[in-house]
């Protein structure tokens, strides 16, 4: 049981990695840009506060009994090269998150090792059972539409609106393209859920952890605050000065741990 729910795990901490890591990198081919400039001190006020709720996310997942995978610091900063250099090179999130898996799996880790054809087809699998059983209908978004909700994303955030409002506009927008989003209920959501781990189980030889729904809910609600904290992170070190983000990058690098 332990092995399995460590698998899991280590997908989710994988996931946190390439989004915490990435908020310092993501800008960096940008790093001449003056406007709104935080310092150093203030960069680094950002990057500890998404540490500690890094490590409350981890002691959240320990306290639901799954055991986390341990890095070595050089392990760590290996990745953290990684990933500056695929950002550099213009990668997506997905190239990223794959080569992440290959490094951490060459350091020993055990993960399952889906190829990009098996994480497609289980895309495909999910969404042909959200249509026929629920009612789902996913379109193909032109660039153009994908430009309109990501303009629409940005207006909504500088003008305070909420998670909540910014996900019923982006709803509303995608469904006056053609695409359909029903509201499920929590039974339902129940359902969905448990169609996939037994698909994923099944198909593909996954072991998950048997978490509540309680429990799914508390990992992705502070998943969400951390990703909030990563796009703060991310629109500072865009803005600040050369050297500051030179100085900050090094101070990342000695301090992961």
């Amino acid at each position: 049981m332990k092995d399995k729910a460590k698998k899991i795990a280590t997908m989710l901490m994988i996931i946190l990695l390439v989004g915490t890591i990435g908020a310092t990198t993501a800008s960096a081919t940008g790093l001449f840009s003056f406007r709104n400039t935080p310092g150093y001190n203030d960069l680094v006020d950002k990057w500890e506060e998404i540490q500690n709720e890094k490590q409350e996310l981890c002691y959240m997942i320990e306290s639901y009994g799954i055991d986390l995978p341990d890095l070595t610091i050089e392990q760590k900063r290996e990745v953290f090269r990684k990933i500056l250099e695929l950002r550099k090179d213009g990668a997506n999130r997905e190239e990223i998150r794959d080569a992440v898996v290959d490094l951490l799996i060459d350091f020993g880790v055990d993960l399952p090792d889906l190829t990009s054809e098996q994480r497609a087809e289980i895309k495909t699998k999910i969404k042909a059972m959200l249509e026929d059983k629920y009612g789902f209908v996913f379109i193909e978004l032109t660039e153009e539409q994908k430009k309109e909700i990501k303009a629409l994303i940005v207006n909504m955030k500088q003008d305070g609106s909420s998670k909540e409002e910014i996900r019923a506009a982006v709803k509303d927008l995608y469904e006056s393209y053609g695409g359909v989003i029903p509201e499920l209920n929590d039974v339902e959501k129940e359902e969905v859920h448990d169609w996939i781990v037994n698909m994923l189980e099944t198909d593909y030889g996954l072991d998950l952890p048997n978490l509540t729904f309680e429990q799914r809910e508390s990992i992705k609600n502070k998943k969400s605050e951390i990703r909030e904290l990563q796009k703060e992170l991310r629109e500072m070190f865009k803005n600040a000065r050369f050297f500051t983000k030179i100085r900050f990058l090094r101070y990342v690098l000695r301090n992961l741990n």
